[in-house]
């Protein structure tokens, strides 16, 4: 699953692609396991050539680029289709309601 810094976020948004960012820190125990569960399923979609991505966005690393996204609580996923933030999904979530929020996407 790749990293995004601020400025490759901004281009996702604005080119309408969906996709799915998983807004973590390093710190965050939580988010260290939801890690392992987003990246065996990002494996799964680029094999299946499915077309939402998934990212991952360290909080920590542009701050102000977290409160714009409305980040108040780790891991977070947003879901954004069409340059829109579509689904959001705070805490520890199965990969049954990852893969739903990829399929509403």
């Amino acid at each position: 699953m790749k990293l995004l810094d601020s400025k490759e976020l901004k281009e996702k948004i604005n080119s309408g692609e969906k996709f799915i960012v998983d807004m973590y820190a390093e710190w965050c125990g939580p988010c260290r396991m939801m890690g392992r569960v987003l990246d065996d399923l990002s494996i799964k979609l680029t094999d299946e050539n499915h077309e939402v991505k998934l990212y991952k966005f360290n909080i920590e690393s542009d701050k102000e680029m977290a409160t714009s996204l409305n980040v108040r609580s780790i891991p977070m996923l947003v879901g954004f289709n069409e340059g829109k933030n579509v689904s959001v999904k705070v805490g520890m979530i199965p990969e049954t309601q990852i893969m739903d929020m990829v399929n509403n996407l």
